[in-house]
């Protein structure tokens, strides 16, 4: 891409801006990315309504010092800034340069310091950038000061409105782009033995954190965990906020294990304690070892870190065998957690974790026979549950049989489907025929 001249930089930066783009990319490095203009575009709106905050990325190969050029094009922002209090932060990237400028307006002065937004540039999101993870280190920066604007609004430390002017305030950084930190995937060897439980391995895990132990293949971590974090970029920052988290989650986690033995959930009260993450450990030769590969495929966070589920991930893969934990817990669309009331588990069938309503076929004795008559349609199932996981039953399945072979029942009843899930016994295997799609489908799984 050839070199912009900073004063056609200068326009292209007010133009886009005026035209609502929190993005100006003249570096060629972001803007490709959809992902990330589309959680930008939600970010950057959520900040703004939650904190006044309008926070602005820029990328250049310009020549001119980084400093300088930060301040220019936070003079020309304050014109068209879309926060009515003076709260303002604009990103900078200069690869060519190899640097990295968080420009604070005065009104974020006191909370976005200097000594602080140096910290985050070096320990938060410059490891990425020496990992060549560019956009990764972007959406650190924008988590990073996320999280501060809401620890600040609990202190309360937010200064009042004032104009959005910029006074230097801020820090450069060396940005280390693609220099790879020989330190990085350091850390001394953590031994487990088979003694040890899934409680005693997160112990383990939080000493490990505190020592900013960021070797990927400690005896800890499953095969899959390993490989995860020998590909993942760990920063102090990240290691400090799980500690963080998990000091005020360990006293009331309880261990769920699987029929199997094979895996094991640490699982707080999902609606008294929504940012206690719940962990998950697969025994491998013998030993639990914790499974935060399959923790990060499916778990996600909202600005209050928050944990929920990504709900078309939930059971994919390893994920399904830790569905076991959450058969009690429905959750909504968005995948936050819920648990079930006593209304909605009242069904002598809430083992496997489903409610039925009825249907019948036009005609029929409804009547003077209701009992022969009426058949269920499933109207919910909990997500996770075994109806869900282990039988593969939904919402709006009809049900037509059950029973295999000679013990096979057709246009069963209501009552007949409800006895016959209450009396297959645990472990064996249950078969259910639905109706779904105008198909009969055959469904199958062991009962809880």
């Amino acid at each position: 891409m050839k070199q912009y001249l900073f004063l056609l930089f200068i326009t292209a930066f007010i133009t886009l801006f005026a035209s609502e783009k929190m993005i100006v990319d003249n570096a060629d490095i972001l803007a490709k990315d959809k992902r990330l203009m589309k959680m930008y575009k939600l970010y950057n709106k959520n900040l703004l309504k939650e904190f006044d905050i309008d926070f602005r990325v820029a990328t250049t190969k310009s020549k001119a010092d980084i400093n300088i050029f930060a301040n220019q094009m936070f003079a020309k922002l304050q014109k068209d800034t879309k926060s009515s209090s003076g709260k303002a932060l604009l990103l900078v990237i200069n690869p060519q340069q190899d640097r990295v400028r968080l420009e604070v307006s005065m009104a974020l002065e006191g909370i976005y310091t200097d000594a602080f937004v140096s910290y985050i540039e070096r320990k938060g999101f410059v490891p990425y950038f020496r990992d060549n993870k560019i956009l990764d280190g972007v959406y650190m920066a924008l988590e990073l000061v996320r999280d501060r604007a809401y620890e600040a609004k609990q202190h309360k430390e937010f200064v009042p409105a004032m104009k959005s002017r910029s006074i230097g305030a801020g820090a450069k950084t060396k940005a280390f782009i693609n220099t790879q930190d020989k330190n990085a995937k350091s850390g001394k060897s953590v031994p487990s033995s088979q003694t040890d439980t899934p409680k005693d391995i997160l112990n383990k895990y939080i000493a490990s954190l505190k020592a900013h132990n960021k070797n990927p293949n400690l005896e800890i971590y499953t095969n899959s965990t390993k490989k995860f974090f020998a590909k993942h970029t760990v920063t102090d920052i990240n290691q400090n906020n799980e500690v963080k988290f998990l000091k005020n989650c360990m006293n009331t986690k309880e261990t769920l294990y699987s029929d199997d033995g094979v895996h094991a959930v640490m699982l707080n009260d999902p609606e008294e304690q929504r940012t206690c993450t719940p962990h998950f450990f697969k025994k491998e030769q013998g030993i639990w070892r914790l499974d935060i590969a399959t923790m990060a495929q499916i778990l996600r966070f909202n600005g209050p870190m928050q944990w929920h589920f990504d709900m078309q991930k939930r059971l994919q893969g390893e994920a399904m065998y830790y569905a076991f934990a959450f058969q009690n817990i429905r959750f909504n669309f968005n995948g936050f957690p819920f648990k079930t009331t006593q209304k909605e588990r009242k069904d002598e069938t809430s083992r496997w974790g489903f409610m039925c309503s009825s249907w019948y076929v036009p005609g029929s004795d409804i009547k003077n026979h209701p009992d022969e008559n009426y058949r269920c349609w499933i109207k919910r199932v909990w997500a996770g549950s075994p109806a869900h996981v282990r039988l593969g039953l939904d919402e709006y399945d009809y049900i037509f049989g059950v029973g295999r072979g000679s013990k096979s029942i057709k246009n069963v009843s209501y009552k007949g489907f409800m006895n016959y899930m209450k009396s297959v016994p645990s472990g064996d295997i249950a078969s259910v025929i639905v109706i779904r799609d105008n198909k009969l489908i055959v469904k199958e799984g062991i009962a809880p």
